[in-house]
């Protein structure tokens, strides 16, 4: 699927593939309509916000979404 992911090292915003991800036990998995950009992703774009911790350099921005349950996974 296609992210819009800020590379918090040279602050580049770039759509990129990455893996579809799969619920764990009690949780769902919301297929998005829309992804709206809040002042959080603003401010790590521009800089007067880090993450602390990351993986990696990336981080996927656009936490306030809409959309339909896609999958759901009830059991262990």
């Amino acid at each position: 699927m296609l992210a819009g992911r800020l590379h918090v090292t040279d602050r580049a915003l770039r759509v990129e593939t990455v893996p579809m991800p799969e619920p764990g036990h009690g949780q769902v998995r919301i297929k998005v309509a829309a992804a709206g950009v809040c002042l959080s992703d603003v401010h790590l774009i521009d800089g007067t916000l880090t993450p602390l911790y990351l993986p990696d350099d990336a981080v996927t921005l656009d936490h306030e979404v809409a959309g339909v349950i896609d999958r759901l996974h009830l059991r262990p």
